[in-house]
């Protein structure tokens, strides 16, 4: 095979947590099939005559050091490259969504994980309104008042910032909050940002379970345990990682949503299972595939590799 070159989009280098971040991984086994492996944030994008552009600069990693060291930028065609990862994490904002608009200037040749279109089209906290039957009890507003009704009926919910990520802004309330309406006023900015109000599912307390999907299949998964005194799994919140099995409920469930997937052309998601329901589905930067090798002795990157290589078009 051809020398292929890559470029990921991801969030700047010191913002990244290099033991647990999943593109690092990518980015080395890229190099160690031959790869060219480049690197650029949003920042570095623009679009010159309807051509994607970017200044990237090309990734060398050290032995004995998990992140990359950084190289002086170039000047970069983003259609010259082979496979382009789109791996910014949230939050999607209008600076994140105005990026996908120049990535869908990209030609076909170009391989994206994932495409530009799935990721402007669909909200993470919202694919699962395409499984209703596998959503807890959900609303979407911007206004308290219909938040404070759901939760004088649930009895105990969820909020959520439907644009971020790893448990940033969300909060639980229960029907004796003395003020509800004051925290959901917070929530959604005095009314100027819609969130997610979702029913608390109390088998929270054992964890969820993040389920990665490559192609459609079922590629890794892992259980991810709330800290002491929070309900939020995210490794980011102090959730904590152990091995799990798979029920069947839960491949019937990854075998549902990962048909969808396909249609939609995403090549790389991960699933939150609570019970037999789904809370969300990460398509931005799914991630845990580092932690998934550490409990299994997997190198789960190495099957993403292959996939991608053989996708590619020649």
């Amino acid at each position: 095979m051809s020398v292929l070159t890559s470029v990921f989009i991801i969030d700047p280098p010191d913002r990244l947590d290099p033991p647990t971040d999943t593109s690092l991984a990518l980015m080395r086994e890229s190099i160690n099939r031959g790869h060219r492996v480049f690197f650029c944030t949003l920042a570095d994008l623009r679009l010159e005559n309807s051509e994607p552009r970017a200044r990237v600069q090309a990734v060398k990693f050290i032995p004995g050091k998990e992140l990359f060291e950084t190289e002086s930028s170039v000047d970069f065609a983003l259609g010259a490259s082979d496979i382009l990862y789109m791996r910014k994490d949230p939050p999607v904002n209008e600076v994140y969504l105005h990026a996908t608009y120049l990535l869908d200037r990209l030609p076909a040749r170009v391989l994206q994980v994932n495409p530009s279109r799935a990721l402007r089209n669909h909200c993470e906290k919202l694919i699962p309104c395409h499984f209703p039957d596998l959503m807890p009890e959900t609303v979407v507003t911007r206004n308290p008042n219909v938040l404070a009704a759901f939760l004088e009926k649930a009895g105990r919910m969820v909020v959520k910032p439907l644009e971020d990520c790893s448990g940033h802004g969300v909060i639980t309330l229960t029907r004796d909050e003395p003020k509800p309406l004051a925290r959901f006023s917070e929530s959604t900015g005095d009314g100027e940002r819609y969130v997610q109000g979702q029913m608390f599912l109390p088998q929270i307390a054992e964890g969820d379970k993040r389920v990665l999907l490559l192609g459609g299949e079922i590629l890794g998964w892992i259980r991810r345990i709330p800290a002491s005194g929070d309900f939020r799994s995210n490794v980011n919140a102090g959730g904590t990682c152990a091995a799990c099995e798979l029920t069947e409920g839960d491949r019937a469930i990854c075998g549902r949503i990962g048909r969808w997937l396909v249609r939609e052309g995403i090549h790389l998601a991960g699933v939150d299972i609570v019970g037999e329901k789904i809370l969300e589905v990460n398509i931005t930067s799914p991630s845990c595939l580092r932690e998934m090798n550490e409990l299994t002795g997997a190198r789960l990157e190495c099957r993403i590799l292959d996939y991608l290589e053989a996708l590619r078009p020649h």
